[in-house]
């Protein structure tokens, strides 16, 4: 569109070019700025060097209508962004101390009962004809700065810091335009990505708008949604576009944008007041642990066992002995056990259960790596029942998505839908498989 306004984001510092850290500052500005009508065209991680940073900052200038900057706003050597800004910006003159911003350092350490230490006078410099930004939550103010028509914002690397900053100084600060952008995300568990790009059909051609792409993590498939036009319009477009990919990977699609599967469980459990508790034995408690990641998480899961060792399924969890040595721990009677068990002695309505083979070692050829048995029992008529899978990827990946696939199979229950096959699902050992309806890619 003509109106478009386009942005790019600089992440600065030794330790992303390293990996030693997770860049989760890109990612979040990217969003924040469509969200606002502007168009992300590129995304860059640089060294703390402050001759780069300058180069980058000048570079984009000419291309973009806004520019943000994370990183090296610190108080030490190696904290150069407000040197190369300088460079970009001021060539030859040289950073002025800003009153308002000593005000905030001294305050900010007397407040907590601390002596500020000289170095931190650096963190209130900042290049001639440029404005500091507040920070209630740090030290580090950021910094406001024009070259030509790109408006330009270096903010603090601390993401606890940088998007309150961003929120209420960078967004009214940014130049306005008549385009928006507007975007949603559409998750799936249990087809793989072909198929369910397939299920999508004309949305993702690509001269299409809304434009629909797919992308695959940890087994979830997401959808994501992108039309550009006057808000409203936009709005609409991606709204009904959503639906679209909902109902066309439904049962499968579990939720929108920040929506997570937990959460989608959540609502079930709560809505039908029940409640849940877990066994693990491969996942080692990863299921739990993401289950109370989820706020509100206590009104409806109870508890759970972290069943590693066959002793602990039988003494915790009531497992016959002559089961697991007829069957082996990994086994579908085994994980039908361990949920009935979890429901037994929690009092919970349902139990879910993981018994696998996360590897790289322990396989077999009638039980390879990847083996995973889920279980699920109810309180209610004792039923009970298990699905094998065989999951590709490491240790990391096996677990990870033997959590996932007990979640969606406990919500698939909830909605009368249990019966509905699921990324990576085998026939149990020594049975024929299918042709599986489903994909094995994501």
């Amino acid at each position: 569109m003509s109106t478009e306004r386009r942005a790019a984001v600089l992440s600065v510092g030794d330790e992303l070019i390293l990996g030693q850290i997770a860049d989760t500052n890109a990612r979040w500005i990217l969003g924040a700025l469509a969200e606002v009508g502007f168009l992300g065209i590129e995304h860059r991680t640089l060294p703390d060097d402050r001759a780069a940073i300058a180069t980058a900052i000048l570079e984009f200038a000419r291309r973009v209508d806004a520019i943000v900057v994370t990183g090296g706003l610190g108080p030490t050597a190696d904290d150069l962004t407000r040197e190369a800004l300088g460079d970009a910006a001021a060539p030859q003159a040289a950073l002025e101390l800003d009153p308002v911003a000593i005000d905030h350092l001294e305050s900010f350490f007397t407040r907590r009962g601390r002596t500020m230490s000289p170095s931190n006078r650096k963190q209130a410099l900042r290049p001639p004809g440029t404005a500091m930004l507040p920070n209630p939550n740090g030290t580090a103010m950021g910094i406001a700065a024009r070259i030509g028509a790109c408006a330009i914002f270096c903010l603090p690397g601390p993401p606890r810091e940088m998007q309150p900053m961003f929120r209420a100084s960078v967004v009214p600060a940014l130049p306005t335009g008549a385009g928006a952008i507007a975007t949603a995300a559409v998750h799936q568990l249990g087809l793989g990505e072909s198929v369910a790009a397939e299920r999508l059909g004309a949305m993702m051609d690509r001269d299409r708008s809304p434009t629909v792409g797919t992308t695959a993590s940890g087994g979830v498939v997401t959808a994501r949604i992108r039309a550009e036009g006057d808000r409203a319009s936009a709005s609409a477009l991606v709204e009904e576009t959503a639906r679209q990919v909902e109902r066309a990977w439904h049962p499968y699609a579990y939720g929108r944008d920040e929506r997570t599967l937990v959460g989608a469980v959540a609502s079930l459990l709560v809505e039908s007041q029940r409640t849940l508790a877990v066994a693990e034995s491969c996942t080692g408690g990863m299921l739990g642990s993401t289950i109370v990641d989820f706020p509100g998480a206590s009104d409806f899961f109870v508890g759970g066992w972290i069943v590693y060792s066959n002793a602990l399924k039988e003494r915790l969890l009531g497992v016959p002995t002559a089961m697991l040595e007829a069957h082996g721990a990994v086994s579908e009677p085994v994980a039908r056990a361990l949920a009935q068990g979890a429901v037994e002695r929690s009092g919970s309505d349902y139990g879910l259960a993981i018994t696998g083979i996360a590897g790289p070692g322990g396989g077999s050829e009638g039980k390879p790596v990847g083996t995973v048995y889920v279980g699920l029992a109810q309180r209610d008529g004792g039923k009970s029942a298990a699905r094998r899978f065989v999951i590709t990827g490491d240790r990391h990946d096996v677990r990870e998505r033997s959590a996932r696939l007990a979640l969606q199979m406990l919500r698939l229950e909830l909605l009368g839908m249990a019966e509905v096959p699921l990324l990576w699902e085998a026939p149990p050992a020594g049975e024929k498989a299918s042709t599986p309806a489903t994909g094995r890619r994501a």
